[in-house]
């Protein structure tokens, strides 16, 4: 039980707003330095953006993160959901700077309401994007999609940073927040060597049906960060996707060094 919860606290101090919160995110303070147009490469092509983008929308779940660690705080965004207000991250709060952005999307986008924000780039990199979505939404505005090289809401969170960041033409800033985010990674690594190897699983589920995250997935990645290997086995019953449902009869997948698993607290216990 300690070491889970020591996982999640240092889940919520390595994401890459956290990390661009305590020196640089207390409000949009710098301008975008790159040249543009900027011109960028992902799923469904190109898309180039002509100009520094002055009103951001992002649609993807964990977009505004990256958006704000960079300084630039979105006039729409995606719904996080899981029953968590992001709004109330404190890192969010310096970030935000008392703005209120308006919810655009969750589990589906909300395509007038993206249009309402009147928006000059559009990021939809952690949305899992369909081309037909993204038809809709470049429609609106110069939109930026996840890339192809991975299993939809599978890029790894520095490259997304950095595609974000060019985006933005915030490059340089983009990197040094990733080469931020990595140095804490690499300190904790070190400090903690008795979790190098260890097999861990992140999980949710309840007496219905469990399910886990494949190594594809980003929250995996961070457990990998930090020293821990995702089971074999949970990543081949996910095939493609980035998660895998199983059974009660299954429950034994979970009979790893290490479990993080959220939700109904009487879920969990029982």
């Amino acid at each position: 039980m300690r070491l889970m919860i020591r996982c999640l606290l240092v889940l919520a101090a390595l994401s890459p707003a956290a990390c661009g919160a305590d020196e640089q995110t207390a409000a949009p303070v710098s301008q975008a330095t790159g040249a543009f147009p900027v011109t960028v490469k992902h799923k469904f092509g190109t898309t180039e953006i002509p100009s520094a983008p002055k009103r951001v929308v992002t649609v993807g779940y964990t977009d505004q993160d990256i958006t704000l660690a960079l300084g630039v705080v979105p006039v729409g965004v995606g719904d996080f959901l899981g029953g968590y207000d992001w709004r109330k991250r404190p890192w969010a709060q310096a970030a935000l700077d008392g703005a209120q952005p308006e919810v655009v999307a969750g589990q589906e986008i909300n395509f007038e309401a993206v249009a309402a924000q009147r928006p000059d780039l559009i990021i939809a990199v952690n949305a899992g994007l369909k081309k037909a979505d993204y038809d809709k939404l470049s429609k609106i505005a110069p939109t930026v999609a996840q890339s192809g090289d991975y299993i939809d809401y599978g890029m790894p969170w520095d490259e997304q940073t950095l595609l974000v960041g060019k985006a933005l033409g915030r490059e340089e800033r983009a990197q040094k927040v990733v080469d931020e985010v990595r140095a804490k990674f690499a300190a904790f690594r070190k400090a903690h060597p008795e979790f190098e190897g260890k097999t861990a699983v992140l999980a949710y589920g309840g007496p219905d049906g469990y399910g886990a995250y494949a190594t594809g997935d980003n929250r995996s990645r961070f457990l990998a960060d930090i020293g821990f290997k995702t089971p074999t086995e949970i990543d081949k019953l996910a095939g493609d996707s980035f998660y895998t449902e199983f059974s009660q009869e299954q429950f034994r997948l979970m009979d790893q060094d290490v479990v993080v698993m959220y939700g109904a607290k009487k879920d969990i216990l029982a």
